[in-house]
């Protein structure tokens, strides 16, 4: 017989060892014992089997893509520490990519994929109609999309309920006694923004305070390197208390935001808390070193990498649930900037 008659699977499921095992005994890889890298040596040559060639189609199981929008990202790069530590303690190699928010450079990627068959992807999309990751699904080669879920295809998910994160923001700003909020998020066509925005004006429904809402145009397009925009929150706040806008509370959809737009409050003699309260998104490392200490949405990032790559890990074992879908609330830090 040839190797056309018999797939990696086919020889795993003979010898009753994962195809993950398998891949790696024929690759002389460690963590395979020396009785049972043997045991699958000997059975792919009963078989005629032979390990396939650098360009064919037939998937790495002992290897994990990630693509995400930046390296420099918060978020992104919290959750690729997290995605690598658990790829490589399951004893497999980990490829990253960055799209920098550019939807043809993800269209290059996921190419690139499509040709090196690695034995699973994690992704955090571009947006909700990117399609390129359908098309690497379909070669078999599982996908599970972070914190971004894809309308086009049907694949593990795993991210932050951040709809309810800005509303549990907003009603402990309201609950403090704010009656006019400012809200400043970025102006860029994703889920997780949308999300905010939705939990924002659901917990301003029902109260009789003033909701505010002022985009900032986003400029991840403009810039792949630092991700550094506090100056983006300063101009936005700047322009409200120009502007004439009146408000004594400020919800950023970035931390970096609050950062910008306390500066700007202290230059035109407000005080936080006491004149304005603020609550930033993210909880990142400078948030409790400020004065006053930023009040901050924690996200659960690590959780989810390790869910990630526990949902792929699985799906390359040869796992066939159905798609599963998970959201991970975060939780309000609150410190001395909303009182």
């Amino acid at each position: 017989m040839t190797d056309r008659r018999h797939t990696l699977d086919d020889l795993a499921s003979s010898l009753g060892l994962s195809a993950n095992t398998v891949s790696r005994a024929l690759r002389g890889k460690d963590g395979v014992g020396e009785a049972t890298r043997q045991r699958v040596l000997d059975e792919a040559e009963r078989v005629g089997y032979t390990t396939p060639r650098a360009g064919s189609t037939a998937p790495h199981l002992d290897a994990v893509a990630l693509c995400i929008p930046s390296l420099t990202h918060p978020f992104a790069s919290e959750v690729a520490a997290a995605i690598e530590t658990g790829v490589r303690a399951a004893g497999c190699a980990l490829e990253v990519f960055a799209t920098n928010e550019d939807p043809q450079q993800e269209e290059r990627i996921a190419q690139q994929l499509l040709d090196s068959r690695p034995g699973g992807v994690i992704t955090i999309p571009v947006h909700a109609q990117s399609s390129c990751w359908q098309r690497v699904g379909e070669t078999g080669t599982p996908v599970v999309t972070v914190s971004r879920e894809l309308d086009c295809v049907e694949c593990d998910f795993i991210g932050v309920d951040s709809e309810h994160g800005a509303y549990v923001a907003t009603r402990h700003l309201l609950g403090d006694g704010a009656s006019s909020i400012l809200y400043l998020d970025e102006e860029l066509a994703i889920g997780t923004i949308a999300a905010r925005r939705r939990g924002f004006e659901r917990a301003m429904d029902p109260a009789e305070s003033r909701a505010q809402v002022r985009m900032i145009p986003t400029r991840r397009y403009e810039n792949a390197g630092s991700q550094w925009r506090a100056q983006e929150g300063y101009r936005a706040c700047l322009d409200a208390l120009r502007g004439g806008d009146e408000f004594d509370a400020v919800l950023c959809g970035d931390d970096f935001f609050a950062l910008g737009a306390m500066r700007a409050l202290a230059e035109n003699g407000r005080r936080v808390p006491e004149d304005v309260r603020v609550v930033g998104y993210g909880d990142l490392p400078f948030a409790e070193w400020l004065t006053p200490s930023l009040s901050s949405v924690a996200l659960p990032v690590r959780l989810i990498g390790e869910l990630a790559v526990a949902n792929v890990l699985q799906r390359i074992g040869g796992s066939i649930s159905a798609p599963s879908r998970r959201l991970i609330r975060a939780e309000l830090v609150v410190r001395s900037s909303s009182g």
